[in-house]
């Protein structure tokens, strides 16, 4: 009894190597093993037997290492050696099993027939001591805080993590700190609010593979100081397998998280790896993460509030935004202001200058006169000058991301008002064109950029520059004052003494509207900005330059109307 005592004693008790041995074990198998590095995976952990030695380890760290060491050859299609290890595995430690996410049908044969094969060189104790620390893997990770994992997750399914905390504890932040199998490095995740706790959910980008996902919480007070549950030395796991045995996990109040597609292929040879189907774009930010828009969302979710939480769009649709984050196309209305540049000009009146044509004042009574050349008339001075306007229906239709912005085109059609007189009267002599009309008709076709996104997103101001041509006709009158020499029919015969008009020939003076006339195409260049308060309604203003062709001319016109999105 004394012996066995001793052995049961040297079987149950941590060894002074273990940790040691450990250590390279994770590394082996976490990094190298899933890397597909096969020989320094073997390396590391033949290192770490030769530091167990003979009795630097326990039976139950023995076991773990040469049952790692066996998959590694199992990887590498070396399965006799495989099967030896088992062998060891199973000598040392006889309750000692595959590692489950790694384990394949050829494994699992080596594994029974090694089974079969082994005899332990101790015999086993009959039961534990009730102080073995190491050995009992059903203690749970330290802390401050008490915690209860879920019990396992599939994989490419995003892991709920919940904590309840007591009311003595007034928490400022709580975050949840995490390392996917395989991975190097801790990964924080900010948890949020549900119910009577906290919780997160670690993303499907992070459970792309079976095997045990390690964490622990970390809880701030309003005090700044630290609470735990579980640490990085002593984390909390969560199983990740091909197949749930129990229920769907979920945090408190929410529906299981939905299963999402993997995003990268498994590195050749690598088991307990599945392939991928790619599928349409979505982001890795689970339930709780904070958001500006569905797609920085999980499948599933949606942008709400400012975080990615379960929902539908109209419609049901759940899938990512066209192109940017907002609104595809967009319709409006709107109201223009033209402001035309005035040139300078001598003998505007005449008639031999098709740019200009003048009327008496409040009426479509056009000039036909024969001004005289005398100093201070029958020319104007340059300057902006009111042009009329025009209201206009407007569609525009976002077609791609481009950069930090995104590309699209627009149409405007509408109706002008102002502008200069219609007149079919026929001149009375060759001096002057037969007709003018003003066509009130705007047409213009543009392509845009909007520098930060989508042109429409809730919230949000979004820039956007355009270039465009279109088809036209503005003209701004200015008053002026001609010396003329004709008479209108019934006005009186021309007072020699009357020196209204400077001048050896006699001239009446009159006071007229001189037009510059403009279009009927033109080519705009200009810039605004769309403010959406709501999903659907919004309103944009802009300031474009209309260069007015064929017969020449600038025109500034800014403009502003609600707008539509869907």
């Amino acid at each position: 009894m004394g012996g066995l005592c001793s052995y049961s004693d040297t079987a149950f008790a941590a060894g002074e190597k273990d940790k040691e041995a450990l250590k390279l074990h994770d590394q082996a198998m976490d990094e190298d093993y899933l890397a597909v590095e096969f020989d320094k995976a073997e390396k590391k952990l033949k290192d770490a037997l030769k530091k167990c030695g003979d009795d630097g380890c326990s039976p139950k760290v023995l076991g773990k290492l040469h049952v790692a060491l066996g998959t590694v050859y199992g990887g590498s299609s070396k399965l006799d050696k495989a099967k030896e290890e088992f062998i060891e595995a199973l000598k040392a430690d006889p309750s000692a099993s595959l590692i489950e996410s790694l384990t394949t049908p050829e494994l699992t044969k080596a594994f029974e027939e090694a089974k079969k094969q082994a005899k332990p060189s101790k015999p086993p104790p009959s039961k534990p001591p009730p102080s073995s620390e190491e050995g009992d893997e059903s203690d749970k990770p330290g802390g401050d805080l008490e915690h209860t994992p879920i019990p396992e997750q599939a994989v490419n399914t995003p892991v709920p993590v919940f904590i309840e905390i007591g009311e003595d504890v007034t928490v400022a932040k709580a975050t949840l700190r995490y390392k996917p199998f395989g991975a190097s490095k801790w990964t924080s995740l900010e948890m949020q609010r549900v119910g009577k706790g906290w919780g997160a959910e670690i993303p499907c980008a992070d459970v792309t593979t079976t095997g045990d996902i390690k964490y622990y919480i970390v809880v701030t007070d309003d005090s700044g100081e630290q609470l735990k549950a579980g640490s990085q030395k002593d984390p909390y796991r969560v199983p990740i397998k091909r197949d749930l045995e129990g229920d769907e996990p979920s945090l408190p109040g929410k529906k299981p998280p939905k299963k999402c597609s993997a995003k990268e292929d498994c590195p050749p040879g690598l088991p307990g790896c599945e392939k991928k189907d790619d599928q349409e774009k979505r982001g890795e930010k689970g339930w709780g993460a904070t958001c500006e828009a569905d797609q920085e969302c999980q499948a599933g979710l949606i942008c709400q509030n400012g975080q990615c939480e379960e929902g539908k769009r109209e419609g049901g649709d759940t899938g990512p935004e066209p192109a940017g984050k907002g609104k595809k196309n967009i319709i409006g209305l709107g109201g223009q202001l033209d402001l035309m540049l005035i040139n300078s000009a001598e003998n505007v009146c005449s008639g031999d200058n098709d740019t200009y044509y003048c009327f008496y004042p409040g009426g479509t009574d056009r000039f036909f006169g024969d001004p005289i050349s005398a100093q201070g008339t029958n020319g104007i001075q340059g300057g902006f000058a009111p042009a009329g306007g025009r209201v206009f229906a407007s569609y525009d239709r976002e077609l791609a991301k481009i950069g930090s912005g995104t590309f699209g085109a627009g149409l405007r059609f509408g109706i002008a008002f102002g502008g200069h007189p219609s007149s079919d009267q026929a001149p009375p002599n060759a001096l002057h064109p037969e007709m003018v009309n003003f066509p009130p008709i705007h047409g213009e076709l543009r392509a845009w950029y909007s520098f930060m996104g989508s042109q429409f997103e809730q919230g949000q101001i979004r820039p956007f520059g355009f270039l465009g041509v279109g088809i036209a006709k503005v003209s701004a009158a200015v008053p002026v004052t001609v010396c003329d020499k004709l008479l209108k029919s019934g006005e009186d015969p021309i007072d020699p003494s009357d020196d209204s008009c400077p001048g050896s020939t006699p001239a009446v003076s009159r006071d007229l509207d001189a037009y510059q006339i403009s279009g009927l195409n033109f080519v705009s260049l200009g810039a605004g900005a769309t403010y959406a308060f709501t999903p659907n309604f919004g309103v944009t203003a802009e300031i474009k330059a209309m260069f007015m062709l064929t017969t020449f001319a600038v025109v500034l016109a800014p403009s502003v109307g609600p707008v539509f999105a869907f």
